[in-house]
């Protein structure tokens, strides 16, 4: 496997080590749906060629202007292919509307440039999950691999954490720290008019101090878990409550359980009620939700039940069913993401077969979202490049040596952390399994209870079953 490798190193030190230089045509605009788009094409590339269709990660922020063709650009342009990207018409969970947003890049790109032969998708993080849904779909060129990083491979269930979170806290901060609530029977999901539209990727929600609403939250969460403030101004009451919902929610580091509060209420809230989105209507389930981990919460979380239809609509948007025909795919996950956990790669695993997919886990000593390394995200792309041009399905552990090799040449660029024995936690380990889908025609949420009233009464329903920037990310360029 090895000798395989061999000129592909070169190639990719050359782009490592220095600018490319091949001579590139460029083009950016708008659609008519709103999103933006940037084109790279290279010199002596023809229709019937292979173009890169790069996937960005969460962002919630409007677009505003032609979105980053991400870290591989320079690499793919010198290996001759051409690289678009389209930054979604929508801000947030894009995905009701991201094959779209890249039929329509298609098009534009047939128009001024040419109709690629093939495509190859990749992305990371949510990204990744619409790398994956691209290479499903209809009416786009064939698609021979796909390279994903970090990917939101569960779809729909990746907001279970999210559900689960927001009632967790509003049951354990019900005395101290209450979120505000938005219109009934929606109590949990904050207004449109109370969701700012700067927030980016979440990831320094506490760095966000020109926004009323944020600083709001900020200060309830303080309030209830001490989360924002030193060591020594936290009581023991916030302590407790905060180890509590970071060991509800499977989360070790502080900054990473921030961030997920803020995917827990800004953007679950944006994705439920958005007009672009659900409209409304809620499409979460935690009827019938096995919380006995934790009795306090088992005991007092609220118990919701999915309208069918809203339901319907984020799986038909989110889920990857594995349709790909004969593609590749090699999927890339840090150990310790702890907001899109590496169980996510279950759901390649359970779709595809063995000999399609290639999973591989970055061992790290920290957590991080996305944080590989230069020669970890090269290594993949060509590990990827070479199984689709014929050479054997790589492994693991030619991953680790095709790294390896790239860093005798490149130190710097490492280290090199893929793991071949790496053991992940299961994503039903991690966020608690539910009914596969609703039972009964509700209107818009149905409560077991309704929110902090005394006296109710508990309608029965049926029960279900249940940080620094990296060198390497696949959200941004290098």
């Amino acid at each position: 496997m090895c000798r395989m490798f061999g000129s592909l190193i070169a190639i990719c030190l050359a782009v490592m080590c220095l600018q490319a230089r091949a001579a590139t045509q460029e083009i950016s605009g708008q659609l008519a749906s709103g999103a933006w788009y940037r084109i790279a094409v290279p010199e002596g590339w023809q229709a019937g060629g292979v173009i890169v269709l790069y996937q960005h990660g969460f962002d919630f922020s409007t677009p505003s202007g032609p979105p980053s063709l991400g870290p591989l650009k320079d690499l793919a342009l010198s290996e001759g292919y051409a690289v678009a990207a389209s930054s979604f018409r929508t801000r947030g969970w894009a995905l009701f509307h991201a094959i779209d947003d890249n039929r329509d890049l298609l098009g534009v790109f047939a128009q001024r440039v040419g109709m690629p032969g093939y495509m190859l998708p990749f992305g990371g993080s949510m990204g990744g999950l619409i790398a994956l849904r691209l290479a499903e779909a209809e009416g786009f060129p064939p698609v021979p691999g796909v390279f994903t990083m970090c990917p939101a491979a569960a779809g729909a269930r990746v907001w279970d954490t999210a559900i689960d979170l927001r009632l967790a806290y509003a049951t354990v901060c019900r005395d101290a720290g209450e979120l505000s609530h938005g219109e009934a029977p929606l109590w949990w999901a904050f207004n449109l008019d109370a969701i700012p539209d700067n927030l980016g990727d979440l990831s320094n929600l506490a760095g966000v101090v020109d926004n009323a609403q944020v600083i709001e939250a900020l200060a309830q969460i303080n309030r209830c878990t001490g989360l924002n403030l030193p060591a020594y101004l936290r009581n023991e009451s916030m302590r407790r409550r905060l180890a509590q919902l970071m060991t509800f929610s499977h989360i070790s580091d502080e900054k990473f359980f921030l961030t997920n509060l803020g995917y827990s209420t800004f953007v679950l809230a944006d994705l439920v009620r958005a007009p672009d989105k659900l409209a409304g209507l809620n499409p979460f389930m935690t009827a019938g939700v096995d919380y006995r981990d934790d009795a306090q919460i088992d005991a007092g979380i609220e118990r919701i039940v999915a309208d069918p239809l809203a339901w319907q609509a984020l799986h038909a948007a989110s889920d990857f069913r594995g349709r790909i025909g004969s593609a590749k795919v090699l999927s890339l996950h840090t150990s310790k993401d702890e907001l899109v956990i590496p169980g996510n790669e279950d759901y390649i695993r359970a779709v595809l077969p063995e000999q399609q997919r290639t999973l591989a886990i970055v061992a790290e000593d920290a957590p991080t979202h996305c944080g590989f390394n230069l020669a970890e995200g090269v290594a993949g792309w060509e590990a990827l490049r070479a199984w689709i041009a014929g050479a054997p399905q790589p492994r693991v552990s030619d991953l680790q040596t095709l790294c390896t090799s790239l860093l005798a040449q490149a130190p710097d660029a490492g280290p090199c952390r893929f793991d071949p024995a790496a053991q992940v936690e299961r994503f039903d380990a991690a966020v608690r399994p539910r009914a596969l889908a609703p039972t009964r025609p509700v209107g818009h949420s149905r409560h077991l209870r309704p929110p902090h009233s005394s006296g109710a009464s508990r309608h029965l329903l049926p029960a279900g079953e249940g940080k620094s920037r990296p060198r390497f990310s696949a959200d941004q360029d290098p």
